[in-house]
């Protein structure tokens, strides 16, 4: 996910913020970090059955995962859940890594 997809932020691509829905992120030749988000997050949901939040930072999306076991690195609390950061966007980025400018940001969680 993190280098499947050439990278441009909506402004550059279009002059204006166009989220997209799962299907056009194959159809336009640049995709951002919401638009990866989203598509990691439907994928994780529908194969492998593990929920997952939206991290809204400031102009920055992520996807924070709940696994079935014991994860390490940054994550946040939901419900009383443990869901851990997996950037699509943050290239190089293992599992439990978020940005390190995001580290200590509290992001809002989005959950759909």
């Amino acid at each position: 996910m993190q280098t499947g997809f050439q990278y441009a932020t909506d402004q550059e691509q279009f002059g204006y913020e166009k989220p997209f829905f799962v299907e056009e992120l194959f159809y336009y030749p640049y995709c951002d970090c919401e638009d990866r988000s989203v598509l990691y997050s439907y994928l994780v949901r529908n194969l492998l059955k593990l929920d997952v939040v939206l991290l809204d930072y400031p102009n920055h999306i992520a996807t924070a995962v709940c696994f079935n076991e014991n994860v390490s690195g940054d994550f946040v609390t939901v419900g009383g859940k443990k869901y851990v950061v997996c950037d699509p966007t943050y290239i190089g980025a293992s599992i439990g890594k978020a940005m390190p400018q995001f580290k200590n940001v509290a992001a809002k969680v989005l959950k759909y």
